[in-house]
């Protein structure tokens, strides 16, 4: 039996298809077709990126101190928008 995956490779080799896991068992044989055109990212991807990029940036960032607190107290307004 054969099974029909369509998806695209990333740089690092991984191959990504549309919200679907694809498990390859060990040791079949597998046919690669290379089409021409190129993968589009979806907003749900770009938006998954952005997330994971934001929260591996809190990871790493400094802790906060007391005078984050203060201001906070005081409210704020973020201004601006994100293109996701």
């Amino acid at each position: 039996m054969s099974q029909t995956y369509q998806g695209y490779f990333l740089l690092d080799g991984c191959f990504v298809t549309d919200n679907r896991e694809v498990t390859i068992p060990a040791m079949r044989r597998v046919i690669v077709n290379v089409l021409d055109d190129e993968a589009v990212e979806t907003k749900a991807e770009k938006q998954r990126k952005a997330f994971e990029e934001f929260v591996q940036t809190i990871a790493g960032a400094d802790p906060l101190g007391e005078e984050f607190d203060q201001i906070i107290s005081q409210g704020i307004h973020v201004r601006g928008e994100l293109d996701l």
